[in-house]
């Protein structure tokens, strides 16, 4: 019969491409790994994966028992996960990443109420534009909350809803260099870019079905929108910033929207965790949580 630790490890190492790595994720030795890899071969019959002195990879037998491990730990994880909850309810520490913007603006703002539902979860709420790995090894976190970025195959991917943007401008930047008429006018007017160094240089606006691609050569890069938003209020340019941002802004007089009946794609914002093993309890208590609450609502809605 096969046993439930044989096959989470195995998944381990089939996900992580390394007997050393899964051994770390782990916290076990690696020739603990090995043994029960081995052990799990005999219950099979069969290989299930082709080591080399560089590489592990899966096996024809390895691939085809894949979705059968990972439903075998699945349904043990979660009837663990069930009984414990019946009795302790979510609990232990959850790591989460997001961007500062996110964070402030919505996720902290909700920690009273979850922690009332949930006391006896433990939060650690880790605020940084780094792109932090989702998973269960040093370094990386429970749930990931990002803007425009899906899972891979080891990650789920749950939409919480989707982020629209304004172009905008501050008032004495718009008197002293004018309003753009046209998308293709932006180019002539200094950009501040949102995000990291881009090569492309380029927003694409639509209008209906209309889409004209904006190439520009940016003044100032800066991959914080509040910090973009500041630099468009003080006049240094026009930007692209997540509506959310520019609608308080441009109402209190700050900033100015330009090209009205023009706007990118809106970009979804995503909650991402681990999808090769069932996830824990305080895990789903905050992906659920955040759906039923701020995925609801709606806030960046505007």
């Amino acid at each position: 019969m096969i046993q439930l630790g044989d096959a989470r490890v195995f998944l381990e190492v089939a996900s992580s491409g390394s007997f050393s790595e899964a051994a770390r994720r782990l916290k076990m030795p690696k020739s603990s790994v090995t043994r029960q890899i081995e052990r799990l071969e005999t219950t099979i019959g069969g290989q299930l994966l082709r080591r080399t002195t560089r590489t592990v990879a899966l096996t024809p037998a390895g691939h085809e028992f894949l979705p059968h491990a990972r439903r075998l730990v699945d349904d043990g994880i979660e009837a663990q996960n069930l009984l414990r909850a019946k009795t302790m309810g979510a609990s232990g520490l959850l790591t989460v990443s997001a961007t500062a913007t996110i964070g402030r603006r919505f996720l902290v703002p909700h920690l009273p109420a979850f922690r009332a539902r949930h006391p006896n979860v433990q939060l650690a709420i880790w605020l940084t534009p780094a792109r932090i790995e989702v998973g269960s090894g040093e370094g990386q976190v429970d749930v990931a909350v990002r803007l425009r970025a899906s899972g891979g195959p080891d990650l789920v991917t749950r939409k919480l809803g989707e982020v629209g943007f304004w172009v905008v401008a501050s008032p004495g930047y718009v008197a002293e260099h004018g309003t753009p008429s046209t998308p293709d006018a932006l180019g002539d007017h200094a950009m501040i870019e949102l995000g990291p160094p881009s090569k492309a240089h380029q927003v694409e606006l639509r209008r209906g079905k209309e889409t004209v691609p904006v190439r520009y050569r940016p003044i100032v890069q800066i991959d914080d929108p509040d910090a973009v938003a500041l630099a468009a209020e003080a006049g240094v340019g026009v930007a692209v910033i997540p509506s959310f941002i520019a609608a308080p802004a441009a109402a209190a007089g700050r900033l100015v929207r330009l090209l009205p009946d023009w706007a990118p794609a809106p970009s979804p914002i995503n909650l991402l965790y681990r999808a090769d093993i069932a996830p824990q309890t305080r895990v789903r208590a905050y992906v659920d949580y955040l759906v039923e609450t701020i995925g609801q609502s709606q806030p960046w809605a505007v």
